[in-house]
């Protein structure tokens, strides 16, 4: 009963297109076309889906009901075709790799492990655990930068203002006067001329998106992924993020039974920083010729020498998943303490600098006035 049941789990049995209650063509072409849905979307099909896995419930039913019950459009498209595939008899894992945009490589290798004799609910449980650990770190990021980005987004709007309507107000009135200007006041008033600023926000916005084109194509992402490394503050939380997501990924597939280069292979694709998926590369590398991973991430400028110490240890003492699991726990903390910092750091930072350019522009517009004034009292 035990080996019928799990079977179940991970192949479902034929049905044909009449005895399914979703079956749609137009709806199937449509979940082609999708691109993304919302990590916690995912998070939360993953959820549903092992928990109706677990209690017996044949993997082509579970699809159906979970199409039912889901009221996300996108989510709901992507089911269909599962649920089709799985009806034309493919396995779980090769439907969910027509969408790569949605599945992560992660997602799809732990659901090939459980087909191949694993537990395909405790897969799904593994795999949502992952993902909101992940999202949950990424919106600790997020809050951490939103005062700040809302401090600078304030400052920058009052000193294009002043710059925009207040400095020209100010120009027309020293524009009558017979005498030399300072040369803060004399920049600014060209900066706020209605006939070149427009022009100098387009050639700044243009510069802004030509920065962030350059810094992600091909070419130059290895370059600007080091060195932004070596930002402070957020140089080294982003090294923390990065040594988490790899020892957290390749641990969990390395307990859920992957071998070990297939693992690497999926962290490696899985990885956002070139840094990081060379020295992955690496090390699949050099594991291939039968070495073990220390040498090449001991090479790599990511990772630090006291992770390297610990996975040598683990690997050396043939617990690796154990050590990758106690590495991520220990930089799971550091990220947190890394986050407040960053939060606590970059607010009076930002206050200072947006102080400072708001009392230059209004010193620039005010210092001619003072001394048109001085000027008129000393003539009377």
């Amino acid at each position: 009963m035990n080996g019928e049941q799990q079977t179940t789990q991970v192949s479902a049995p034929q049905q044909s297109p009449q005895e399914s209650p979703i079956s749609s063509p137009s709806a199937a072409k449509f979940s082609l076309k999708l691109r993304a849905i919302g990590v916690n979307a995912v998070t939360v099909f993953c959820r549903q889906l092992s928990t109706l896995v677990d209690v017996g419930i044949p993997l082509l039913k579970c699809l159906q009901i979970l199409y039912q019950r889901t009221s996300h459009e996108k989510l709901q498209a992507v089911i269909l075709q599962l649920s089709q595939d799985i009806e034309q008899g493919h396995s779980f894992s090769t439907a969910l790799e027509k969408f790569p945009n949605i599945f992560s490589p992660f997602f799809i290798n732990m659901t090939k492990v459980a087909e191949k004799g694993g537990s395909l609910d405790e897969s799904l449980k593994v795999v949502a655990d992952v993902m909101e650990k992940e999202e949950l770190i990424r919106q600790k990021v997020r809050d951490a930068l939103y005062y700040p980005l809302i401090t600078l987004g304030v400052g920058i709007f009052v000193v294009v203002l002043l710059i925009a309507v207040i400095v020209p107000m100010f120009s027309n009135l020293y524009a009558q006067q017979n005498f030399e200007l300072p040369w803060p006041t004399r920049m600014l008033i060209a900066i706020g001329d209605p006939r070149l600023f427009w022009m100098w926000l387009l050639l700044i916005g243009g510069a802004v998106l030509f920065f962030f084109s350059y810094a992600h194509s091909k070419g130059n992402e290895a370059f600007f992924d080091r060195n932004k490394l070596k930002i402070p503050i957020i140089g080294p939380l982003l090294t923390r993020l990065y040594v988490s997501r790899f020892s957290r990924n390749f641990g969990t597939l390395l307990r859920g039974g992957v071998p070990m280069l297939q693992a690497l292979d999926v962290v490696k694709e899985t990885s956002e920083n070139v840094m990081v998926r060379e020295a992955v590369e690496r090390v699949i590398r050099h594991v291939e010729r039968g070495g073990r991973i220390e040498q090449p991430l001991r090479e790599s400028e990511v990772f630090p020498d006291v992770v390297v110490d610990m996975l040598a240890i683990g690997e050396e003492a043939g617990k690796l998943d154990l050590m990758l699991f106690k590495v991520t726990e220990l930089y799971d903390e550091e990220i947190d303490r890394n986050i407040n910092t960053l939060a606590s750091s970059l607010q009076p930072i930002l206050i200072v600098i947006l102080g400072f350019l708001t009392a230059f522009v209004a010193a620039a517009m005010f210092w001619p006035y003072f001394r048109m004034a001085e000027f008129l009292g000393s003539t009377m």
